[in-house]
C-alpha cells in the first residue's frame, strides 16, 4: 500500500466514498407506488434447475454420481432462491404488484429464431420442450403476462419495454436464474432505459458462487439490490 493510500485510509476515505461524492447532480427518481412497480421473473424454467443440467450430462457420458457431487452447491443455493423468488411472487400477488414471467423458448416449432449467442451455445427451445417449462413454485396465473425471448436479455427482441412503458411501469424488482447471465442483461439494460432497479439479492444465484458474488457484488455496491424480506416489506407499504 503507498502511503497516500495509507493516509487516505487513516482519514476514514475509501474509494465508494469518492465514488458516491461524485454524482452529486444526481436526479430523484419519482415516487415509488404499487401501480409503477413490476415484478420481472427471469427464466423461472426447468432448464435452470439442477436436474435438468443433471440429466443433459448423464446423457452425454459423465458419471452420475459424480455429476451429481458436481451440482451440490449450485443445487442448494438454487433451491434456496426459487424459494424467495416464491416468497416475493405471493407477496406481489398479495400486495397488487404486477409480475411479468419471462421465459426463454423459441416462436417456431424449429427454433429458427432463436438469437445468435443462444444458437451457438446450442440454447434452443422450442415450443413444447420440456426444459422451458415454468417450475411449479412461481408459475404464472392464467391472467398472468408471458414474455418469451431466445437471448440473454429479457428486452432484446421482445416487447418488454412497450409493455412495461404502456402499464406506467418506473420500478422493477428482478428475481430468477442466473445471476451473471440474463439476471444481470436485463436488469443492466433495463438501467440503461430509466428504471429504478432492484434485484432480490437472495432470489437468484448462478452456476459457480464466486460468480454469483462477483455479479451481484457489483449491483450491491450501487445500491441495486434488496433482501427478499426487505423487498416484502416494501411492498406492504406501497399505495
Amino acid at each position: 500500500m503507498s502511503n497516500e493510500q495509507v493516509a487516505a485510509t487513516s482519514a476514514g476515505v475509501n474509494m465508494m466514498d469518492v465514488l458516491m461524492v461524485s454524482y452529486m447532480s444526481a436526479k430523484p427518481p419519482v415516487p415509488q407506488t404499487k401501480d409503477n412497480t413490476a415484478l420481472l421473473l427471469i427464466d423461472i424454467q426447468h432448464l435452470a434447475e439442477p436436474s435438468h443440467l443433471a440429466q443433459k450430462a448423464i446423457a452425454a457420458g459423465l458419471d452420475e454420481a459424480a455429476v451429481f457431487v458436481a451440482l451440490e452447491d449450485y443445487s442448494a443455493r438454487f433451491n434456496a432462491a426459487l424459494a424467495n423468488c416464491q416468497k416475493i411472487l405471493n407477496a406481489a400477488r398479495e400486495f397488487g404488484i404486477v409480475p411479468i414471467h419471462i421465459k426463454i423458448q423459441s416462436l417456431s416449432k424449429t427454433a429458427r429464431d432463436t438469437g445468435a449467442l443462444h444458437r451457438r451455445m446450442g440454447w434452443t427451445f422450442a415450443p413444447g420442450d420440456a426444459a422451458t417449462a415454468f417450475l411449479d413454485p412461481t408459475k404464472p396465473l392464467h391472467d398472468e403476462i408471458v414474455i418469451t425471448k431466445t437471448a440473454s436479455g429479457a428486452f432484446t427482441g421482445t416487447a418488454l419495454e412497450n409493455t412495461l412503458k404502456n402499464m406506467g411501469i418506473e420500478y422493477l424488482v428482478i428475481c430468477g436464474f442466473v445471476t451473471d447471465e440474463c439476471v444481470e442483461t436485463t436488469a443492466r439494460t433495463a438501467l440503461d432505459l430509466g428504471f429504478i432497479v432492484k434485484i432480490i439479492e437472495d432470489g437468484t444465484t448462478t452456476y459457480f458462487a464466486e460468480s454469483y458474488l462477483a455479479a451481484i457484488g457489483k449491483f450491491a455496491s450501487l445500491g441495486f439490490t434488496i433482501a427478499t424480506d426487505a423487498a416484502i416489506d416494501l411492498f406492504s407499504t406501497l399505495n
